[in-house]
This record gives C-alpha cells, sequence and structure tokens, in this order.
C-alpha cells in the first residue's frame, strides 16, 4: 500500500478482507484513504469487530461502487465534520451489516444517484425501511427485518425476500420482479390483496416463492371488494404448504384470485395434494358460470413419485375427482399444474 501511496499508482478495484483482532490492531483507516487518495473507483470491505467510518469513504469523488459485508458502522453522531453529499456512487451493497433506521436513510438520503441498491440480512432495523432514490433502478432486499417502503420513479427490477409484503409507489411498471416470502401468520383476504397489488407493479414476474406455516378459511366475499388492480401474471410460482390440516379449499381460490401463474409448484402433505385437485375441478366447472374465475381454461397435473423400476420421475395424474393416484405412499408430496388461462 505504501508503493501504491508513493508512486500514485491508480487503483480502480479495492477489496479488503480481513480478521480484525482490537488487541492487535492495524491501521485499516490508513489502507483505506491510500485507496481513496488513488481514485479507487470500486471498493469491497469486509472486516468484522472493526467500525467502519463509511461517510468518509464517501467523500471519494471516484468512488461507483461500495460493498460491505459483515461489518458495522460507525455511527453519524460521531461523524462530526458533516455528512457528505455522494454524486459518484452508483451501487451500494450492504450484506450482514449492523446499522439502524437513521443511518440507512442518511446513506441513501446523501448518495442520490444510487442505482443499484443490494439490502440483504442487515441487523438493527426493526420498523421500516423505506426508500425515495429517485434514480434508483435495481433493488435487492433478503431477510432484513421491518416494513419496506419503496418510492422511485425510475425503479426496474425488483428481488425480494422477506416477512412483509413490500408497499411501492412507483411511476411505471417494473421489468422484472422476483419474490420470496414467508408468511408466518393467519391468513386474511387483505394478505392476499396486498400480494396481488404488489405483484401488479411489474410487467413480468418470473418467479415467486411463497411459504405458509398455517391455513385458515378465507372469505371470499372480502376478496371481491379489492378488484382495484388486474390480476398479474407470474411464469413459476412456487407455493409450501407446511400446515397439518389438508382441508383448506379457499385457500387455493384466494391464491389463484392474487395471481395467474403459468406453473404452480406445490410441496405439501398427500391430503392438500387431493383438495387442490378437487378444487381446480371445481373452479373450472365454476367458471362457466361466474365471472370471477371465467379466466381459467384448464390444468395438468404432474407428481413426483417411484416408477416401476424404482426411479423417480414427474408422471401426469388425471384431473378427476374420482381417479386420483392410490400411489401416494408419503405424507410430503410435490406436485405441479401447468395452469391455462
Amino acid at each position: 500500500m505504501n508503493r501504491y501511496r508513493d508512486e500514485k499508482i491508480p487503483i480502480d478495484k479495492f477489496e479488503l478482507s480481513y480478521s480484525y483482532n482490537p488487541e492487535v490492531p492495524q491501521p485499516i483507516d490508513k489502507w483505506l484513504f491510500i485507496a481513496l487518495e488513488n481514485d479507487v473507483k470500486s471498493i469491497f470491505y469486509r472486516v468484522p469487530n472493526f467500525a467502519l467510518s463509511i461517510f468518509i469513504i464517501l467523500e471519494a469523488k471516484s468512488l461507483r461502487e461500495l460493498v460491505v459485508e459483515c461489518s458495522k458502522l460507525m455511527p453519524v453522531i460521531l461523524f462530526s465534520s458533516g455528512i457528505p453529499y455522494c454524486t459518484s456512487l452508483r451501487k451500494l451493497s450492504l450484506t450482514r451489516v449492523k446499522l439502524d433506521e437513521y443511518m440507512l436513510q442518511t446513506l441513501l438520503n446523501c448518495c442520490p444517484l444510487i442505482a443499484n441498491f443490494i439490502f440483504e440480512y442487515c441487523i438493527g432495523l426493526e420498523e421500516k425501511l423505506i426508500s425515495k432514490s429517485q434514480l434508483l433502478k435495481d433493488l435487492k432486499i433478503q431477510y432484513c427485518k421491518g416494513e419496506v417502503e419503496i418510492d422511485s420513479s425510475n425503479l426496474e427490477s425488483i428481488e425480494y425476500m422477506g416477512y412483509e409484503i413490500p408497499k411501492l409507489k412507483i411511476a411505471r411498471q417494473l421489468k422484472k420482479l422476483k419474490m420470496d416470502h414467508y408468511c408466518s401468520g393467519s391468513l386474511k383476504a387483505a394478505w392476499f390483496y396486498n400480494l396481488r397489488k404488489f405483484l401488479s407493479n411489474s410487467a413480468s414476474c418470473p418467479q415467486v416463492s411463497l411459504w405458509f406455516s398455517q391455513c385458515n378459511e378465507i372469505n371470499l366475499t372480502d376478496l371481491q371488494l379489492h378488484h382495484g388492480v388486474a390480476t398479474p401474471k407470474v411464469d413459476v410460482l412456487n407455493v409450501s404448504c407446511r400446515w397439518t390440516n389438508g382441508e383448506c379449499a379457499t385457500f387455493l381460490d384466494a391464491l389463484l384470485w392474487s395471481c395467474h401463474p403459468r406453473r404452480l409448484n406445490v410441496q405439501s402433505t398427500s391430503a392438500t395434494f387431493k383438495c387442490f385437485i378437487n378444487r381446480l375441478i371445481y373452479l373450472k366447472n365454476l367458471s362457466q358460470y361466474s365471472p370471477w374465475h371465467s379466466q381459467f381454461k384448464e390444468a395438468q397435473v404432474y407428481m413426483f413419485d417411484f416408477d416401476d423400476d424404482k426411479s423417480q420421475s414427474w408422471r401426469p395424474v388425471q384431473l378427476k375427482i374420482g381417479e386420483l393416484s392410490t400411489r401416494i405412499v408419503s405424507e410430503e408430496v410435490d406436485y405441479f399444474f401447468l395452469l391455462d388461462w
């Protein structure tokens, strides 16, 4: 680093991954300062147990990408010289970083030209994540506690994994949306409406994954009161049903009301499998009379099972109530539906 400093050698990318021991101090800040002085464009920083003075880094006029992992940030109140206004940074990635809501909002406010923001497994943010970066194009959020609100006029893609359905305020439809959501509480009609509203923000939903730990009857009349947005289309919808009671007919009604998947992959019990098939047959027959279900035309069913030679493969299942498979030998069943709308 001294050679780079003395000879003023330009640094495009600087990576610092170090197991810091407070009892054996190292000049972390000095190494970073040399990189900043040499017009560094990209920094990858991974130093646990050392508080990063992130706002000093953001003073660099050349920095376009900052990736911070498994670290903690020095509190804003300790930055006595004032918060810099960074107009060069385009990508900010925070993974397993300890920070609070005030720190996060300060970062986003002082870096208004960020186009790519990644926020994963961060702790300390318990209440709400609000992003109002108008130039933000690509957003990735994974397993961060708190309610998520996004306000951006240029947002193009979202990849979201978490426990709350995000709220969006955007000026145009997203080009791409990918969602993994864990639902641990009781389901109500409002939850399915929030899911439908969120998915409707995108012109393309390549994959949505949903995990459910319990099931309860959904008031379908309440769903009909929430027809404010068109039903979004999803390429692949993955659903994991972890409840033990197999009978939950209205769940499938509400799920297919919230979105229209081309392929529905399900992992559940054999009882739920039979219940879903019976419900699809009911919905298909009902589509002749109900405008609500009129878009559903046909379904093909496949189950992952053992063949006669003991090999595993996907095999078709007849969509008839009286001809359900008698070869289901385990409680856990993997199957999928190809749905024609």
